[in-house]
């Protein structure tokens, strides 16, 4: 008879989990605050890597269990290549759907209320994997709320920061021989990113980007840095252009 209990697992251990089957959280979006125009469509390839700082029990007291000593550990690994559309509906909306390194799936909403030299934008999303190994599941859910704040020197470069927070919802079926146990785990990370993007033409830009999230359980934190290769019906910005 198998028996069956409830475990807690760490949002950040979840994480550095998740990240090395090819489902870490991806909050890179490699793009601009500036929404695609009605009607429009735009394509983005990125080449990715991602990586994590933490701590572990490095000496434990035998007779009480405490941790007495630490140690930082890290990690870095390229990861597989993202893939994102996004659709212009109005001209302050857009909607992307994407394929988080070829593994996951996720969508967002950018509303693009403020453009100028200064652009501002809300951008939403959220993104699902489902992991599975034997007889062991489990399906991830990360909901990202990111402020984008976009700069834009000349009509050809933007400068794009983007504060926020991210929420991780895990749950799942761990099994053993003789036992199975139900996994649930819920947590919030505070983000931070930098983004440049560099407009080659009308219809193509590279932006390199790199996000970090500071899980607020623990002491870990994990980035993700990317080169994202923009194409198609790209945001305009022919407002910056100098009068000839």
């Amino acid at each position: 008879m198998r028996k069956s209990f409830a475990r807690l697992l760490p949002l950040p251990t979840v994480v550095v989990l998740g990240s090395l089957l090819l489902g870490c959280p991806n909050p890179n979006s490699y793009q601009t605050p500036r929404t695609v125009e009605p009607g429009k469509i735009s394509h983005s390839v990125s080449l990715e890597s991602f990586g994590y700082i933490g701590e572990t029990a490095a000496a434990v007291d035998p007779e009480t269990g405490a941790v007495t000593e630490t140690r930082t550990t890290s990690g870095f690994l390229p990861t597989l290549p993202s893939y994102q559309l996004r659709a212009g509906l109005t001209d302050m909306l857009d909607i992307g759907a994407h394929v988080h390194n070829l593994s996951s799936m996720g969508f967002d909403l950018k509303v693009n209320p403020v453009r100028g030299v200064f652009d501002l934008a809300v951008d939403p999303g959220a993104q699902y994997f489902y992991v599975t190994s034997g007889e062991s599941s489990v399906h991830v859910l990360y909901l990202h709320a990111p402020l984008m704040l976009g700069v834009n020197p000349t009509d050809w470069f933007s400068i794009v920061v983007t504060p926020g927070v991210t929420y991780g919802l895990v749950s799942g079926e761990f099994s053993t021989e003789d036992e199975d146990s139900a996994a649930t785990a819920d947590g919030l990370l505070v983000r931070g990113g930098l983004g440049l993007q560099f407009r080659v033409s009308e219809g193509f830009a590279i932006h390199p980007e790199i996000t970090m999230m500071k899980s607020l359980e623990g002491s870990g934190l994990v980035y993700n840095f990317g080169l994202g290769f923009n194409f198609g019906a790209l945001p305009s910005y022919k407002d910056l252009q100098e009068p000839m």
